[in-house]
């Protein structure tokens, strides 16, 4: 599989077909953030302790959209 891919007419890429994407799960905890609103730290549910400790993400709890909605 070539990871090259070519623009469209307008300038935009064409969207991935949907079988190229995993379906793994992200846990979201909510919490405080320094700016007085919510963030969400996502880590992966299928990994132990220590590997949790050292893969996350952080994001503004707003940029969060359901799975669904974007499909």
């Amino acid at each position: 599989m070539s990871s090259e891919r070519r623009l469209g007419e307008g300038g935009a890429s064409p969207p991935l077909p949907q079988d190229e994407f995993a379906e793994t799960s992200l846990v979201a905890e909510l919490e405080p953030s320094a700016d007085g609103g919510k963030r969400a730290i996502l880590y992966p549910a299928d990994r132990p302790g220590p590997e949790v400790a050292t893969r996350w993400l952080s994001v503004p709890a707003d940029s969060l959209v359901d799975l669904e909605s974007v499909r």
